[in-house]
């Protein structure tokens, strides 16, 4: 009996040993698993760091600290965002995904850094710097193409039609570029001129042009005063100016053109919606309507389906019906909104001096989340989508003069 049992031990173990010798061996040919990268939401602030926050959740996905505050809103191209150093003559080229600098980029600009955000097209990106400097620079390698010294300092944001960039100043000055080499022609010269240029001394341009073609409008703060420039040179050498309207306050919003109206804030506590065309009886557009808030707007409204969102110094971020201007919903933040929103898949996206960076809901205006930023944001959120090459830009900032 003994003797049964032993045999029996001695067959199951060498049933386990033939078993055990057929466990599959690691593949040592495997390759490691792809990274896998979420979409993000990018803001930076005063605290000099940048934040990539998901967009789902409101979970960071990477920060980076820089050098000095973040005004100039950062701005996503070809994967990745370039950001602005608000002291000195920097461009930050960072990884979207990863947040790790890529490139330091170095323009000539006297040191006075750039508070304006920049825009990118053709290979090349478009900065204008406080002490008046205009660059066109290479992305690739860095370099500037072209440049340009504007007659004062450049605040406003760039913004860019067709081959032409639209350039507006301090001192009073808007200029035309074409976006090539300076010139609508795109054939590189000695030296760059404006295709052409408007100059007003009492006005004061830190408001971004908008198009809406075949018109370009920006605001001014000190004469109150709404601009309305043709894009194009008038024949026979007519005004480039086709009205001007008037409001009771600086002008430092940025304005949105939107289905022939413009939409813009005031410091006179208003957001105005003005048509943009004349009648053959009036010399100054017509208001379509406006809407009092509480404080000065100097944030840049968002025209999203029909809805605009527009952030204002009484700390409520403002839902307005396209129509008419009535209120849809507000939210109140715990701080000052100088930043411009950014609407997106539904959410819209907006800093707030309370440190928060917030995602609300476009219909209801419900919070979906929000992230502490540990720092007042001035310059206005970018998405980085990962399927678009540009992403989702404001390209507005929102500068406090």
């Amino acid at each position: 009996m003994l003797q049964r049992w032993s045999k029996m031990f001695l067959s199951l173990a060498a049933v386990s040993v033939a078993l055990g010798s057929c466990k599959p061996k690691p593949n040592t040919d495997d390759q490691p698993l792809p990274e896998v990268y979420n979409q993000s939401i990018i803001i930076g602030s005063d605290n000099q760091v940048l934040y990539a926050i998901n967009p789902a959740n409101g979970d960071k996905n990477w920060e980076l600290g820089l050098s000095s505050k973040i005004i100039a809103s950062p701005i996503i191209y070809n994967g990745y965002v370039y950001v602005a150093a608000s002291v000195g003559d920097t461009l930050f080229k960072i990884d979207s995904r990863t947040g790790k600098i890529s490139k330091k980029i170095t323009f000539s600009n006297g040191g006075a850094g750039v508070t304006a955000t920049p825009i990118a097209d053709d290979g090349k990106i478009y900065v204008g710097g406080v002490s008046g400097a205009f660059c066109a620079i290479d992305t690739g390698t860095g370099k500037t193409k072209w440049s340009f010294s504007a007659a004062g300092p450049i605040e406003a944001s760039p913004t860019m039609f067709g081959n032409s960039v639209y350039v507006a100043t301090t001192t009073g000055y808007v200029y035309r570029y074409g976006k090539q080499y300076g010139n609508p022609t795109g054939i590189e010269t000695d030296g760059v001129s404006a295709t052409w240029s408007y100059y007003n001394s009492k006005a004061k341009f830190v408001s971004s042009p908008a198009i809406g073609d075949p018109y370009l409008f920006v605001g001014s703060v000190n004469d109150s005063n709404m601009y309305c420039l043709y894009l194009e040179q008038p024949p026979g050498g007519g005004s480039l100016l086709r009205w001007t309207f008037k409001t009771e306050g600086g002008i430092r919003s940025s304005p949105t053109a939107y289905k022939g109206t413009c939409i813009f804030g005031c410091d006179d506590f208003n957001v105005y919606c003005i048509d943009t065309g004349l009648t053959d009886f009036t010399a100054t557009p017509d208001l379509r309507w406006k809407k009092k808030t509480s404080s000065e707007v100097t944030s840049s409204p968002f025209a999203y389906g029909q809805t605009v969102f527009v952030g204002c110094k009484d700390y409520n971020l403002y839902a307005l019906k396209i129509q008419d201007g009535t209120s849809k919903w507000q939210y109140k933040t715990a701080g000052i909104i100088t930043s411009s929103p950014l609407c997106y898949g539904g959410v819209v996206y907006i800093g707030s001096y309370d440190k928060y960076l917030y995602a609300l809901d476009t219909m209801r205006g419900t919070v979906k989340w929000k992230h502490n930023i540990n720092g007042q944001p001035q310059c206005s959120p970018v998405l980085d989508d990962l399927t678009k090459l540009t992403g989702h830009n404001t390209q507005i900032s929102g500068y406090e003069q």
